[in-house]
């Protein structure tokens, strides 16, 4: 007879899978994130659940797994990935063996996001010992490479598994986060003529033309904070990296600048980079001048409603296990729920463990509290949603 789903639930079991998880050191770069999914994979399959693992790159794994319910029904799909970033230095503990210390647990990927995988990996592990009461699928999906340029999600929207909902165990100190900009970057480059700075009388000088390609983006910058979403506020367009020339005493030949967009919904991809490159054209056209513009990344914003199903049923989930109502929100870095919701157009929500605060930073923690509460919530609202 299968026990039920509190009875199979075991603290200590979950904390020390979550640490097993964070000593697991899937450091991007270069990544390694196989040696986590193959930690995950074993887990699985001495519950009887069968993982698969998916390769975008060698080194680099995905994994996939899926309980089937009691009965037909919807599919919820769980998020996480598996890389963390390098851990720096200056901690007070080692930053991989996962130390427990006044009720937090302390490691590289605490937060973001090992707390979560872990969570949801539990509470699939929990659903499993218990039977699987529920109707439908529960699909476990961690990739690799978040933390860089994507290439586990990439390779999962080329080969897809659908489902009705995803939820993402990003760190929103178990708030549900129903927004999320979206992004865009793009690489100019202006051109000169190396020259000797001290020989030269007109010099050919490309930083001084990026210069006035800069100055000609605060036009734009400006009009974009006249617009604003109810819920995300405003897009924005920032320089956030600039490069150039080779010595003190070398005229410049090249210069190049990064530019990050932040996005709100309806923004596309055509109708920024139109608005970026005649920004850009208007401030090299008053000097004579030509630029080269990159567009490398474009990931819309997303949304869900907050009367979504799914945003609701975790609502429910939360209120029996925290005894409160959530905080229903905004996600305020970038993760994954473009691919899923946009790519995939699978309603999704962020929600998870630990403080976004904690993200990238020494002794990076989580309290220990959140990822049980969290492990909880995970197998509820698969009971409760999957009908």
């Amino acid at each position: 007879m299968n026990r039920s789903w509190e009875d199979v639930f075991d603290e200590q079991e979950l904390l020390d899978i979550t640490s097993g998880l964070i000593r697991c050191q899937s450091v991007n770069p270069p990544g390694h994130e196989e040696v986590a999914a193959r930690y995950i994979k074993e887990l699985l399959e001495r519950e009887g659940i069968q993982a698969e693992l998916q390769w975008p790159a060698p080194g680099r794994a995905n994994l996939t797994a899926v309980l089937t319910g009691q009965r037909p029904g919807p599919r919820l799909l769980l998020n996480g990935h598996l890389d963390v970033v390098p851990a720096g230095e200056d901690w007070s503990v080692d930053p991989f063996a996962a130390t427990i210390k006044d009720g937090f647990l302390i490691g590289r990927g605490a937060a973001d996001m090992k707390s979560g995988v872990a969570a949801m990996l539990y509470a699939a592990i929990c659903l499993q010992r218990s039977g699987n009461p529920f109707a439908g699928e529960l699909i476990l999906f961690f990739n690799a490479d978040e933390e860089r340029v994507n290439l586990g999600m990439r390779h999962f929207v080329e080969h897809p598994i659908h489902a009705d909902y995803a939820v993402i165990g990003e760190p929103t100190e178990l708030d549900i986060c129903i927004a999320h900009k979206g992004i865009g970057r793009y690489r100019v480059r202006t051109s000169g003529a190396a020259a000797h700075a001290g020989k030269v009388k007109s010099p050919d000088n490309a930083i001084p033309k990026m210069a006035a390609l800069i100055a000609g983006l605060q036009p734009l910058r400006s009009h974009l904070q006249t617009q604003s979403h109810p819920i995300l506020g405003s897009p924005a367009l920032n320089v956030t990296q600039i490069k150039g020339g080779t010595a003190p005493n070398i005229i410049p030949q090249s210069c190049e600048i990064e530019i990050d967009r932040r996005l709100i919904p309806g923004e596309t991809r055509e109708r920024v980079l139109k608005q970026l490159n005649d920004a850009l054209t208007a401030a090299a056209g008053g000097s004579d001048f030509d630029y080269e513009i990159e567009d490398y990344l474009f990931l819309p914003a997303t949304l869900i409603e907050e009367d979504h199903p799914l945003v609701l049923g975790l609502a429910d989930a939360v209120q029996v296990v925290r005894g409160s109502t959530p905080v229903v929100g905004v996600f305020e870095a970038f993760c994954e729920a473009p691919f899923l919701s946009g790519d995939l157009g699978i309603p999704t929500v962020i929600f998870g463990p630990g403080s976004l605060l904690q993200a990238h930073v020494k002794d990076e923690y989580v309290p220990v509290i959140e990822i049980v509460q969290a492990a909880r919530i995970y197998g509820n609202l698969a009971i409760g949603i999957l009908q």
